[in-house]
């Protein structure tokens, strides 16, 4: 690859990431490829399904598949090799259901003529819709739910009561194509009321609204099926891109995915179910611990919200109450304590608390019920934080739920109710090369993810403590532009990197040879040393080093293959505003 092939291409230092193999394998004989998607991680504990365990066992990843797993298993001359002796490879979670990676187009409140027969777009009928063109591989939560360890996910686009059909979609990629795996898995559908003052425009008109469409869907199946026997003297059948989308639903071939927490809802989904008979799909859940029963008779896929209720916070001094301190609420609350008098209102706001406190324990314990109740189910990120995946897990562990259940939850069990079991949800020879890489279980309170591999590209978050640097000297001295050239044995290359903010915090962004931009993460500068990463959209990091004298530094860029020198010089000093 000559320089003007690698300044083509815009790699830039970003290139590195796959550019560099190592460096015992330069003085090997043989003549090996300057770009390698295949990886060896050697010597790992592999959990390839909850309880089986290999404790030290290489995993090949080539073309984006799993080739080999095994303590015998050869690690291929081309292989970028790492070293995971301390490391425990996991298959990659399996997201439930989620928004993941879709940006929807802004809209505004329009005028409708007659809110109470709007058009199928104004009551949020849109079930023609699908999610493919609405995904983005720059979106954050992608990127938040991968260092959380989920490598797929079922998404659906965002809207009202039948916003369209999902995919299967990869957290990771450089463009929406590389990230759709399966569409048209599923139908997102929800209790969710048209906008303003706009039929459907309550719970059970959006049901009445369902209800009507199925039927209505029905008759024009019906309709097509006559016509398609005998077209002779029948008019054609009447149209639309809406009931048209129905039709899979109404042969059995695409669940109708809804997503609802409270009971309430469930109950009335439920019903919905049982009345127009159509496959399903269950997600939320969070209060599925009051309808056990009813559940145990519903032949669906089931997946349990990671988003749990908060503590309750005082709004002044620091008293706290029975409610905050003991561990059986219910053996303290009284259901049949009145308040006959202002005088003991502080009496029933004690006994209020205590039956918040008994409501979320049980909200708490909803994982553990489920399957104390013989109940399969995955878990769903639509509405939860990804950084508090792995406490939402602890905890739901502490309240009683297996580890080896939470795993089944996060990998095989998903996989096998979205009917994927045989790509993804293992690690096993030929699956997918989605895989999770931690530095201890991943259930662990100091366990941090390493490595994650999505659709065989490598997402590297090994080589710094994650995106906040730490800052200790004048930032005076690095704030600005900066050149830089990076000599590589392909030629140099060369750009800009921007460092912005003040003693609080760096960020800023780096710019490649063809104007290709990232943001910098974990930028750190103590007086003298400035260091930082940068994501490659190829997957993997790039982690720079520098040493700055006034206006210039030298250091070097180095990836989990090499290093090479990086020298850079000021080119523009901003007006420094502090952060």
């Amino acid at each position: 690859m000559t320089a003007s092939t690698f300044r083509r291409y815009g790699l830039g230092l970003l290139g590195l990431v796959l550019l560099v193999l190592p460096s015992r394998l330069c003085a090997q004989d043989y003549e090996v490829p300057t770009v390698t998607d295949t990886y060896a991680l050697q010597n790992a504990r592999v959990v390839q399904a909850p309880g089986q365990v290999l404790e030290s066992a290489t995993v090949v990843v080539r073309d984006g598949v799993i080739e080999a797993v095994g303590d015998d298993a050869e690690v291929p001359y081309d292989a970028r090799t790492i070293e995971a002796d301390s490391l425990v490879v996991y298959a990659g979670f399996i997201d439930g259901f989620s928004h993941a990676g879709v940006e929807m187009p802004d809209t505004e409140d329009e005028d409708v003529e007659d809110p109470g027969n709007p058009p199928p777009d104004a009551a949020g009928i849109q079930p023609d819709r699908s999610v493919r063109p609405f995904l983005s591989p720059e979106e954050s939560d992608l990127k938040s739910l991968r260092e959380a360890g989920f490598t797929l996910g079922h998404v659906a686009p965002e809207g009202q009561m039948l916003p369209g059909a999902s995919a299967h979609v990869f957290y990771g990629g450089e463009t929406a194509d590389d990230m759709v795996l399966e569409t048209s898995p599923t139908l997102f559908a929800q209790l969710q009321t048209a906008s303003g003052y706009v039929y459907p425009a309550t719970d059970m008109a959006v049901i009445a609204q369902m209800r009507q469409l199925f039927r209505e869907a029905e008759r024009r199946q019906q309709l097509d099926a006559a016509y398609e026997r005998d077209p002779t003297g029948r008019s054609q059948p009447p149209q639309d891109p809406e009931h048209s989308a129905l039709f899979p639903v109404l042969d059995g071939e695409m669940p109708l995915a809804f997503y609802a927490d409270e009971a309430l809802s469930l109950h009335r989904i439920l019903a919905l179910h049982q009345e127009l008979d159509f496959p399903l799909v269950l997600a939320g859940l969070g209060e599925g611990h009051e309808l056990v029963s009813t559940l145990q008779g519903v032949d669906a896929p089931f997946f349990l919200t990671l988003d749990l209720p908060e503590e309750p916070t005082r709004s002044s001094g620091p008293d706290t109450t029975m409610a905050d301190t003991t561990s059986a609420p219910s053996q303290y609350y009284s259901p049949e304590f009145k308040a006959p008098s202002y005088e003991t209102v502080a009496e029933e706001e004690a006994n209020l608390e205590l039956r918040h406190a008994m409501e979320r324990q049980a909200y708490l314990k909803t994982a553990a019920t489920l399957h104390e109740a013989g109940l399969t189910f995955g878990f769903t990120t639509r509405e939860a934080d990804p950084g508090d995946v792995r406490s939402t897990l602890r905890t739901m562990i502490e309240q009683g739920l297996p580890e080896e259940t939470a795993l089944a939850a996060l990998t095989t069990r998903p996989a096998a109710q979205l009917g994927l079991d045989n790509r993804l949800g293992t690690v096993e020879e030929g699956k997918i090369a989605n895989l999770v890489v931690t530095d201890g279980p991943y259930f662990g309170e100091g366990t941090s993810v390493q490595h994650v591999f999505v659709d065989g590209r490598l997402y590297d978050y090994s080589s710094d403590g994650g995106d906040t640097g730490e800052v200790s000297g004048d930032v005076s001295a690095v704030l600005g532009t900066w050149s830089y050239t990076l000599e590589t044995p392909q030629g140099d290359l060369s750009g800009e990197v921007t460092i912005e903010g003040g003693p609080s915090g760096l960020d800023g962004t780096f710019t490649g040879p063809q104007g290709d931009e990232q943001s910098l993460r974990s930028v750190s500068f103590d007086g003298t040393t400035l260091s930082f990463a940068v994501d490659s959209p190829q997957g993997g990091s790039v982690s720079v080093s520098a040493t700055v004298e006034g206006d210039t530094f030298d250091g070097s860029a180095s990836t989990s293959g090499g290093s090479f020198p990086i020298s850079g010089e000021r080119t523009s000093s901003p007006n420094a505003t502090q952060k």
